[in-house]
């Protein structure tokens, strides 16, 4: 048999007590990882705001340029053969350059970056 030395019974009083502390105590700290969730994302997001809009700024005006360099290199090839022919072929070779990069992006599907928080509180101290 264990030995019983030293131990007490809990009543129900003190039961019901040590319930709601920790209750209590788990309440805080969901709290506490939601705000500290909180407090993490949105500090970014000043941060990231004018470089976001600059990036895109870029990315459309990249956009734009490359369809311009794309309809400049159908128009060349279109002095050699039918102007169809040539949207053809370009039209092959920017499918298979999307097909090679979709691959390359299926690859690195296991490296992103965990949405999760960096930091935890502490948890606290369980009452005896």
């Amino acid at each position: 048999m264990a030995d019983t030395e030293g131990f007490r019974p809990l009543d129900a009083g003190r039961a019901v007590e040590l319930s709601g502390a920790i209750t209590d105590q788990v309440r805080d700290v969901v709290r506490e990882q939601i705000e500290l969730a909180l407090r993490e994302t949105f500090g970014r997001i000043p941060r990231l705001g004018a470089s976001a809009k600059l990036r895109v700024a870029a990315g459309v005006l990249a956009l734009y340029a490359g369809g311009t360099l794309i309809a400049a290199i159908v128009l060349l090839l279109a002095l050699v053969i039918p102007a169809w022919a040539s949207a053809l072929i370009i039209a092959a070779v920017l499918a298979a350059a999307a097909a090679v990069l979709r691959a390359k992006a299926k690859s690195h599907t296991g490296h992103e970056v965990s949405p999760l928080p960096e930091q935890a509180p502490k948890a606290p101290d369980l009452p005896r």
